[in-house]
């Protein structure tokens, strides 16, 4: 055993519908953290304990990651993300007494980045990350090419999705492995479309808004930017605003379905956008 109740941890991750990759990466991590304690804390010279284990151990070795390993914030953030995960899984199951990643944040973005538009650059890299949940690599990608949240949450999308010109060998792997993943979902639901609930709802098998939300706001915390749907819908309308600079305004309005106001307003903080 690399560290405290590895194997109950192993099984809640399996029973999440983790892909056995992505806990071999919360091995690594947790592992590496255990190391860390007992080459640093004497109280943890010997074996991995959890009795002694407070923030400021939790907090010592990420410093050490970010000022000695010189991490990006990419990679603090999973790691935070995944010590949060399984200190949550002891606290909740109360093997532990105390919480010592509860006060702990990731690398904050600061509020003129809500709207990010590097991960547009980075989508086939993102869509095979399987850190991510599908339904987050989904919305990326369907926030690419325009798709609002109140249009791909309708029932029956699933047949505008099926038809849609991927544009790169990772975006059309990406919705095989996504077909593969929801096949299960959708014989248990008896529907066909993309964002359902996992456990069994006759008359309301769709995830609603609100319920989209906590799946992405799980995977804010590794990624570092804000996944809100309306804020990646804007990524996208600036990208395109940069990249058809030439264009009309009625030509942008009506690709983009934007009224004069709106475009003018988008048009204004592309000005001040990094893009």
């Amino acid at each position: 055993m690399d560290y405290p109740y590895q194997q109950n941890f192993r099984r809640f991750l399996d029973q999440q519908e983790l892909s056995p990759l992505t806990i071999k990466t919360y091995d690594t991590s947790l592992t590496n953290l255990f190391n860390y304690l007992r080459a640093n804390r004497p109280q943890f010279a010997q074996q991995p304990t959890l009795d002694n284990l407070t923030e400021t151990d939790v907090r010592a070795y990420l410093n050490y990651l970010r000022d000695d390993k010189q991490i990006t914030m990419t990679t603090y953030n999973k790691i935070l993300s995944q010590l949060n995960r399984y200190f949550r899984y002891l606290f909740t199951h109360q093997l532990i007494s105390d919480y010592p990643t509860l006060t702990l944040h990731g690398q904050a973005v600061a509020p003129n980045q809500r709207v990010a538009s590097k991960w547009l650059a980075k989508l086939d890299q993102l869509l095979a990350d399987e850190h991510l949940h599908y339904y987050t690599r989904l919305t990326l990608l369907l926030s690419k090419y325009g798709f609002t949240v109140g249009e791909f949450l309708q029932p029956g999308f699933y047949q505008v999705f099926g038809q849609l010109p991927l544009a790169t060998p990772a975006e059309q792997r990406f919705r095989r492995q996504l077909l593969d993943y929801l096949a299960p979902r959708q014989r248990l639901q008896h529907s066909s479309d993309l964002f359902l609930k996992q456990r069994f709802n006759p008359t309301n098998p769709r995830l609603s808004n609100p319920a989209l939300h906590k799946f992405l706001h799980q995977d804010e915390e590794y990624l570092g930017f804000s996944l809100a749907p309306k804020y990646l819908h804007q990524s996208y309308i600036l990208l395109y605003l940069a990249e058809h600079r030439r264009d009309s305004d009625q030509q942008l309005e009506d690709a983009l379905h934007l009224d004069p106001a709106s475009l003018l307003y988008y048009q204004r903080l592309l000005i001040s956008a990094d893009l």
